[in-house]
């Protein structure tokens, strides 16, 4: 398995192809993002917008348009969202970004029901951190979609984290749903659920909880607790309850480390790209490698 940003980025480096389509990608944020993909050879791009727009951002920027970026006239939002996610789910381009548009847009596109990339799953977001005292790759799932999500919801949340880290080589998800402490109680209803779901079990997937971050990642902190099974202390898929959870714990790794973060939309018939502009250069460019080796990732 890959087990650093480092690694991600030369396995996308391998890969021939990968193209990122951008709806309204003429902003500088996006231009910097897809300038730094195109300069460390780890993605081309196709941007849908405004062709004027984007050479005032490249002139903003002190660049010219490299040889792997192309842009389709079209000043539409909706209209621009379309046509991306059209070269996506017609093979033209291997992932999708958003760029300077309002997400309800950008994701009506996604799941439009002629050209979307809907897969009959829900749509989550799977952030990729090195863990630096394990010195390993984690998913963290769901901080940007799914506010409260139900059981089934849940399992599909699971099963896009797990699609996540096998195409970064795992050979199983190890999944644990984390909370507060390992026994259900009726005061933590997260901690039903996860007992629940723990109990019935997903098919090809190693799945505990509930399950305290200790016990999920550290092996001596998980013998003292005395847990056992495939997930105890060796953790590579970490759930959340709710989406304030997910997003606090990946934002702290980002905003509270030096660590390596990355992060895309799993669950539709290819990786989505949402940068925030406040994200790092470092974080954007992670982002868009870890869409290139999904993209080209075979289970």
């Amino acid at each position: 398995m890959l087990s650093n940003f480092s690694e991600i980025r030369e396995a996308a480096r391998a890969l021939s192809g990968a193209r990122v389509a951008v709806p309204m990608g003429h902003d500088v944020s996006s231009l910097e993002a897809l300038l730094k993909a195109s300069d460390s050879k780890l993605a081309g791009s196709i941007i849908i917008g405004s062709l004027e727009e984007v050479k005032k951002s490249l002139s903003e920027l002190a660049r010219e348009m490299p040889e792997d970026m192309s842009v389709i006239e079209c000043q539409d939002p909706k209209e621009a969202a379309l046509k991306a996610v059209s070269l996506v789910s017609s093979g033209k381009a291997t992932m999708l970004m958003k760029g300077l548009i309002k997400t309800s847009i950008f994701l009506k596109a996604v799941l439009d029901k002629e050209v979307g990339l809907r897969t009959g799953r829900v749509l989550s977001h799977v952030a990729v951190v090195h863990a630096p005292k394990q010195d390993r790759l984690v998913a963290i799932t769901d901080g940007g979609m799914n506010i409260r999500p139900n059981k089934d919801e849940t399992i599909q949340i699971i099963l896009n984290g797990a699609d996540v880290i096998r195409k970064l080589g795992a050979e199983r998800a190890k999944v644990a749903l984390l909370a507060a402490v390992e026994v259900p109680s009726e005061k933590m209803p997260e901690t039903i659920l996860w007992k629940e779901i723990a109990e019935e079990g997903i098919e090809g997937v190693d799945v505990a909880g509930p399950v305290a971050v200790d016990g999920a990642m550290d092996p001596q902190a998980a013998m003292i607790k005395k847990m056992t099974g495939p997930v105890a202390g060796c953790a590579n898929v970490l759930v959340t309850p709710d989406i304030a959870c997910g997003n606090i714990f990946a934002k702290g790794f980002m905003y509270m480390t030096n660590t390596d973060v990355g992060g895309l939309i799993a669950g539709a018939g290819a990786p989505i790209v949402m940068l925030s502009r406040s994200d790092t250069a470092q974080t954007k460019l992670n982002s868009l490698a870890l869409g290139a080796v999904i993209a080209g990732a075979k289970l």
